[in-house]
């Protein structure tokens, strides 16, 4: 889905999570360099968007009118750099309004050769997601039988539907599951709810659900109505989480802990639970902005500000081996004495003298 240069000062939004890999980049070629007009420009049609797109109208309404009186004082007319503005406005807007999804953005010039831009077997965005295997990073059969998933980004459901019913049936004989989002970035909301399907038996149950700015309607987001192979709502789930667990990578460790479906083992998350979506400002410069605030379906609250506080709180790097010693600990109060009671001893020992 391609970007289009903005026309008569309006900023043109895509419908794509801030998370997701941009698809292609507008030519800059003829574009006037950094100059006091391209930084007027910028702002007021910052100022703009935010009014037509922010969820909130009174915030927006509000950060319009700061950004206008900084422009009016000088303050953006200091900087010198595309960068530089962007990280003034960035910072400027963080400071109103607390939301990490707020974020303006220099685009990078595109390469005179527009084939360079486009890699062999697809467009760019698409060879990004196969060479990132749609978010999927390492599956792995740990000590015990337990199952481990490393998952780095949600990318949209049409894109990433196979390749997570893959690893699940690779880790459909598993007893214990744990799911590494310590590097999760987000993206999309469709994605992390057909993610959360295969932890619910129940179709269609309710799991959260978008407010836009009224009068658009509020968008609903469930478990697959439909039969999803390797589902299970009995097997141990633990979830991996650090300060780099944003957004949708966030949501699902909301989503799962307030279900109890799921242990949280690491750090906070990030606490930037809005959705949000790119505006292009002009050919230099592009807004992610929160069209919409995330409610969920059992106590309507998000993990917006505060992110999600772990059931388990202990340093990211020791906590994979923390959940898998949980894990292996639950399955040993579930085994009767045996050989394999015995082998599940040995190997949670193994990782508490690691931890010592």
């Amino acid at each position: 889905m391609a970007r289009a240069l903005l026309l008569a000062g309006l900023a043109l939004c895509i419908g794509l999570s801030a998370i997701s890999p941009s698809d292609s980049r507008p030519s800059n070629s003829g574009v006037a360099p950094f100059n006091p007009t391209l930084v007027r420009e910028t702002v007021e049609t910052l100022g703009i968007t935010l009014n037509r797109e922010y969820f909130d109208a009174v915030v927006a309404a509000k950060v319009s009118e700061a950004l206008q009186k900084h422009l009016a004082e000088g303050r953006y007319q200091k900087v010198s750099t595309f960068e530089e503005l962007a990280k003034v406005l960035t910072d400027d807007l963080y400071t109103m309004t607390r939301d990490k999804h707020l974020v303006v953005s220099p685009i990078v010039e595109a390469p005179s050769d527009p084939a360079s831009s486009v890699a062999v077997g697809g467009t760019s965005r698409e060879v990004v997601a196969r060479r990132s295997n749609f978010g999927i990073q390492r599956i792995e059969v740990l000590p015990g039988n337990v199952g481990y998933l490393n998952l780095t980004a949600f990318y949209r459901p049409g894109e990433a539907r196979e390749a997570i019913a893959a690893a699940m049936a690779s880790l459909r004989h598993t007893d214990a599951l744990i799911l590494d989002l310590r590097e999760n970035g987000g993206g999309s909301s469709g994605t992390l709810a057909l993610m959360a399907s295969y932890f619910f038996e129940t179709q269609g149950l309710p799991l959260f659900e978008v407010v836009p700015r009224p009068p658009a309607e509020v968008t609903h987001f469930a478990t697959e109505a439909k039969p999803l192979l390797d589902r299970s709502q009995q097997r141990p789930t633990y979830i991996l989480t650090s300060a780099n667990t944003w957004s949708a990578g966030e949501g699902f460790a909301f989503i799962l802990q307030e279900r109890h479906r799921a242990e949280v083992v690491g750090q906070t998350t990030a606490g930037a639970g809005n959705q949000a979506r790119p505006c292009l400002l002009n050919a230099r410069f592009e807004v992610t902005i929160p069209n919409g605030s995330v409610r969920s379906a059992v106590r309507h609250q998000s993990w917006e500000g505060t992110g999600v506080v772990p059931d388990i709180s202990i340093d990211p790097s020791d906590a994979l081996r923390v959940a898998h010693a949980r894990a292996l600990r639950g399955l040993m109060r579930a085994v009767p004495s045996g050989p394999w009671r015995d082998a599940l001893g040995g190997y949670l020992a193994s990782l508490e003298a690691k931890g010592k």
